[in-house]
């Protein structure tokens, strides 16, 4: 899954940094939600958002050491 993912990224960038994007964004509302009205939900958001980042960090290592140009 890593390695589709980081060929998938590599063809289509754009998408890529939407999808880094649009998490990014969630982080921050999810926070700033999570800071303001003290609900724990918001939490979830961060948590799930945690668990994506060694599925990018893997998928970007790869992408540089076999994909580069």
């Amino acid at each position: 899954m890593i390695i589709s993912y980081a060929k998938f990224s590599k063809r289509h960038p754009y998408v890529h940094w939407g999808i880094i994007i649009s998490l990014s964004l969630l982080f921050l509302i999810s926070a700033i939600m999570l800071i303001e009205f003290e609900v724990i939900e918001f939490a979830v958001a961060i948590v799930v958002i945690g668990l994506l980042l060694p599925f990018f960090a893997k998928a970007s290592k790869y992408k540089q050491q076999y994909l580069s140009d």
